[in-house]
């Protein structure tokens, strides 16, 4: 809580005109019996050309709450792509309260897709899927 706090804080006193709300909203298991429907929002804030932080909220996999927080780093950038490698940590999950997170995101305009790996055996991976849109 205190690092989505942090990172609230941080981006609220950035001067940089790139901000997006997330949209959490679905993803995409490679094993049955996981909740797809993941809305939630966040925020987005652009710190340098290719460096982002985010934090927010969603419904997660496991039916429970999560709150995030994390910062990107934008490996290739055009008018349309975003491709990049993301690092920070989630809450919520039953196994690990307190999870790290390092995973690629592709971001084709406003829509974006993030890769999870599947951590434990009785876990899952999945293709998470969220809008990314510009509020400023």
């Amino acid at each position: 809580m205190r690092l989505l706090v942090s990172l609230l804080l941080l981006i609220s006193t950035s001067t940089l005109a790139e901000t997006y709300i997330q949209l959490n909203g679905v993803s995409i298991h490679n094993k049955s019996g996981f909740n797809g429907l993941n809305y939630g929002a966040g925020i987005e804030q652009t710190i340098t050309e290719r460096w982002t932080v985010a934090a927010g909220w969603f419904r997660n996999s496991e039916y429970t709450g999560s709150t995030y927080g994390y910062a990107r780093y934008a490996v290739y950038k055009n008018e349309k792509w975003d491709i990049g490698i993301g690092a920070g940590l989630v809450t919520g999950y039953e196994s690990y309260p307190i999870a790290p997170a390092l995973f690629p995101e592709v971001c084709y305009s406003y829509l974006c897709m993030v890769a999870l790996p599947q951590v434990k055996t009785s876990g899952a991976g999945a293709l998470a899927f969220h809008l990314r849109v510009p509020i400023y």
